[in-house]
């Protein structure tokens, strides 16, 4: 079903309204406007207005006010807007064109005309955003393969020259860290974030000229004879000249990724008071990527194991590099590597599939991992929660039937493993009476009782039920856990639930089928386990091997090792089976291949007196994966998730489109304030937009600076923010405004020191919906606004 498009159409006329709905017909969804604040209370509220059709002469705002608004929060950008006027001056037509409408149209309507304008407006802007999406895809594709391709370049290097497999990853993530850092200290080199990127990216070409240089000297375990060191000393000119060459090629003399890894082949070894090689270059006449470069490449080439040499740890290699032990570098290029110091410990900590990953989703991991900055538990974690509990209580139970149901829903997924392989899974409506009909309509009755009566501190029950098996009921036990949301108002979302057959008072004697088991049970076992998993097997994890159950309850090891299904060349790093082994418990691990991640069960058992373990393996939800400080975090694929959309790259702070996203239907925002820059415009006017954004920079920071972790600053939109605060009380919102104002106060924009900053804020506690409190600490701001002037 096609979604309608909808329209705002603002005018203080009702009739005018009535006639334009009339004209455009059902086509469409319509909101109306009296004047122009509730129209810009509508642009605030609706997202997904596609477009405005504005009268120019409205009380309280009229159509201009409207599209300065309109202007200044960028909505003209995703909006267009059509003026409406009776007036036939050319003076007004002029002025809506050049505040940025799309077209004009004059009453008395003409039904072919609005028809027609209308529908030529927003096929134009359905073409502009398709053009859009196409080019930025384009963009993305050209970029993506560009670092495809020198990552591939960059590892044939490596392979040749018997290195790690991660210096390059390594050049790159130190390179990013010291940029940051430098650009974060000085505005000297002038490095914005596509700077800091291109030359991230640019780095993995340090060493290119190696290619050429013969693998009997480049990975010569002793010294290097003079001529030797020589040789290896004309990578740099070689690697310079082979991306020369290809920009000839490829007629991009001026492409600024190959320009950027041109200046850090050829000049990555020069050094500061010109000792380096192959130009004698001195100070910054060595370009700052090559200098950053050099700087990372000596750093990674001291901890690493090389042919030549051991790894040094990373207080010797920072002690080795301050005291000019490397050659010389930039002093504002060490006081950055000394102030990075920690980080780069924990850098030389990671792992290899954590650097890889971290250094593709930095500033996005910072951010969403942090969750106790956020208002309300993503729906990814909530979903990975659920997953586990799911899991669990799966593996606990084993065999039998099993259900669940998604109460949002009204579906049950129930997997029967006395049916036939064909009939054993099935998904049914189980709210239309579909589902569970195995067992009687006592027992339904039963089960529907328990649900009312589960809450989150008690989500599980048992009791008997009669299970309809061979034509006749046998007695079994069921059990049901009930799972919670876990943000906002808890409700229960989904029920897991198993029938498993009553046991005889023998079996109850017996020890844990599963801990103590024949060749013969322990098969019996398996077998329903694989009704439940995505992987089970069973493994001596003493030998890294996987075991085979031969019918007559023999073990025997298969060939390969136990880790090959992870793709791994060696032992887990985190292998919970040898712990099992070891302490004869059960435990549980998220385990990443690729970017699919798997809930691993390992059970220790014994068949026949042998101990082993048993793995159980499920994939969790379709995802993406994030590490950050060990915890991750899982990123849905779906509604279009777009990860750039989380942070305003100007202020730092969050986006409007974050908040419309994730945190516009929040329960649990105690307290609101809506902050706007004063005389920004004048701003501005005088000094020119560059300033201006350095200004909405230094508020954006002193804000910050006055804010506990669970606090959300939010860019509203121009020179608007919005700050939610979860736990506030009411007596503290008067503190926090007044601290944030003074903040505000202080802050001077660096390169124009006589600009006074100030801001006129508004705020409320405890008032529910979120949007009724934004309104109402709007209507406060304007207020405070108002007594500023006087």
């Amino acid at each position: 079903m096609n979604v309608k498009q909808k329209i705002l159409i603002a005018d203080d006329s009702e009739i005018n309204r009535a006639l334009l709905m009339e004209i455009l017909g059902d086509g469409y969804e319509y909101l109306e406007a009296e004047n122009g604040v509730r129209a810009v209370e509508l642009l605030r509220e609706h997202t997904d207005i596609a477009l405005v059709l504005l009268d120019i002469m409205m009380p309280q705002m009229d159509g201009f006010d409207v599209l300065k608004v309109m202007r200044c929060y960028s909505w003209l950008d995703e909006i267009p807007v059509i003026m409406i006027s009776a007036a036939k001056d050319t003076a007004n037509i002029e002025r809506a064109y050049d505040l940025g409408v799309a077209d004009y149209m004059r009453r008395p309507f003409e039904r072919v005309m609005v028809l027609r304008q209308v529908q030529n407006v927003l096929m134009l802007y359905a073409k502009q955003k398709r053009l859009t999406r196409l080019v930025t895809d384009q963009v993305y594709e050209k970029e993506h393969n560009s670092v495809l391709m020198i990552s591939i370049l960059s590892h044939v290097v490596e392979f040749r020259n018997s290195e790690s497999g991660l210096h390059v990853l390594h050049i790159r993530t130190l390179t990013d860290l010291l940029l940051h850092q430098l650009a974060g200290k000085t505005d000297r080199y002038q490095l914005d974030e596509s700077d800091i990127s291109l030359i991230s990216t640019a780095s993995a070409l340090h060493d290119l000229g190696k290619i050429v240089i013969p693998t009997e000297i480049l990975n010569k375990p002793g010294r290097l004879t003079a001529e030797e060191y020589a040789m290896i000393k004309t990578h740099t000119v070689k690697g310079a000249r082979i991306l020369r060459d290809l920009s000839n090629t490829i007629g991009e003399e001026n492409e600024p990724l190959l320009q950027v890894a041109y200046a850090i082949c050829r000049w990555h070894h020069e050094r500061w008071d010109g000792g380096g090689y192959p130009d004698k270059l001195k100070g910054d006449a060595i370009p700052i990527a090559a200098q950053v470069v050099a700087l990372a490449d000596v750093y990674d080439a001291l901890t690493s194991d090389r042919c030549y040499k051991p790894a040094y740890d990373h207080d010797t290699a920072l002690r080795m590099i301050l005291n000019g032990e490397c050659g010389a570098f930039n002093p504002l290029l060490l006081e950055c590597l000394n102030e990075s110091s920690e980080l780069l410990r924990q850098e030389l900590q990671r792992n290899e599939w954590d650097r890889s990953f971290h250094q593709d989703t930095h500033r996005l991991s910072e951010e969403i991992l942090h969750r106790e900055a956020l208002p309300r538990e993503d729906r990814s974690q909530r979903l990975l929660n659920l997953e586990r509990e799911r899991t669990q209580f799966y593996a606990d139970q084993c065999g039998g039937i099993q259900f669940d149901y998604d109460l949002l829903s009204g579906r049950v997924t129930v997997t029967n493993h006395y049916a036939s392989t064909a009939e054993r899974t099935q998904v049914l409506d189980f709210d239309h009476g579909e589902g569970l009909n195995f067992l009687s309509m006592k027992d339904r009755r039963r089960l529907l009782e328990a649900l009312e009566k589960a809450t989150p501190e008690i989500p599980q029950a048992s009791f008997p039920v009669e299970v309809q098996t061979g034509g006749r009921y046998q007695p079994h036990r069921l059990v049901l856990r009930t799972q919670w949301s876990r943000g906002g108002q808890r409700r229960c979302v989904s029920v897991v639930g198993q029938l498993l057959p009553e046991q005889t008072e023998d079996a109850k004697a017996q020890p844990d089928v599963l801990l103590h088991s024949s060749g013969g049970s322990m098969a019996a076992v398996l077998q329903q386990l694989q009704g439940v998993f995505d992987l089970v097997r069973l493994v001596d994890p003493e030998r890294a091997k996987v075991l085979t159950l031969h019918p007559d309850g023999t073990l025997e090891e298969q060939a390969g090792h136990c880790h090959v299904v992870w793709n791994k060349a060696g032992r887990c790093e985190n292998c919970i089976s040898a712990k099992v082994f070891t302490s004869k418990k059960t435990l549980n691990k998220i385990e990443f291949n690729g970017e699919d991640a798997y809930f691993v069960l390992s059970r220790y058992v014994e068949n026949n007196g042998r101990g082993c373990v048993l793995e159980m393996v499920s994939k969790l939800s379709n995802g993406r994966w994030l590490d950050m400080g060990g915890r991750r975090m899982l990123l849905d694929r779906s509604e279009d998730f777009d990860n750039s959309a989380f942070i305003d790259p100007l202020t730092g702070a969050y986006s409007r489109r974050y908040f419309e996203k994730f945190l516009a239907d929040s329960e649990q925002i105690n307290g609101v304030v809506v902050i706007d820059v004063d005389r920004f415009k004048a701003v501005n006017d005088s000094y020119g937009h560059l300033v201006g954004d350095k200004a909405l920079e230094s508020v954006s920071a002193a804000v910050q600076a006055c804010l506990r972790e669970s606090d959300i600053l939010v860019r509203y939109g121009g020179d608007e923010f919005l700050l939610l605060m979860p736990q506030l009380r009411p007596e503290g919102l008067p503190l926090v405004m007044d601290r944030i104002q003074e903040a505000v106060r202080q802050a001077r924009v660096e390169s124009h020191p006589e600009i006074r900053l100030s801001i006129s804020v508004g705020g409320v506690c405890g008032v529910h919906p979120l949007r009724e409190a934004i309104r109402q600490a709007d209507d406060r701001m304007y207020q405070n606004k108002a007594r500023n002037k006087e």
